[in-house]
């Protein structure tokens, strides 16, 4: 059943993304040494109900989910990594929305969620800074996201 939510939703994010182009869905990644970050961010309506109920998130064209993974390179390629995730998202006004974070353990993936407020044309700076399990070095992750309301 949870491989079933992480491939349903993983499905949804590329098919948003292909569908309606980066300004709604965005998929990225970070390179740090031995470390791969993957981060998108997408609008909370583009989630079905049954996901959003299974990930306990709110569907609202006013809300963005962030995603973030963390995996680590290895003798057996890339693992995901629990990791302290920690951010801010601060619009063109100066006004900053503190990000929170919740672990999601899904099988061998592990995936960092977070919800924001967002508003129609506005733009948010996001600047996430993550700290792998057994590591003291942090990797930021610093980008920008135009949002557009349902």
């Amino acid at each position: 059943m949870a491989r079933v939510h992480r491939v349903i939703t993983g499905f949804l994010v590329a098919l948003a993304a292909v569908a309606l182009g980066t300004s709604i869905a965005s998929a990225n990644e970070a390179e740090f040494d031995n470390y791969v970050v993957h981060y998108n961010v997408i609008n909370t309506t583009f989630l079905s109900p049954e996901v959003a109920r299974a990930y306990d998130v709110r569907r609202s064209s006013n809300r963005a989910m962030i995603n973030i993974s963390v995996m680590e390179r290895g003798d057996n390629g890339l693992e995901a990594v629990s990791a302290d995730v920690t951010g801010s998202a601060t619009n063109m006004n100066d006004q900053m929305r503190s990000l929170r974070f919740r672990e999601i353990q899904d099988g061998d993936a592990i995936y960092f969620l977070s919800e924001v407020t967002v508003r129609s044309g506005e733009t948010l700076d996001f600047a996430i800074d993550i700290t792998p399990a057994g590591s003291e070095r942090e990797l930021p992750i610093r980008f920008s996201r135009d949002f557009f309301a349902d």
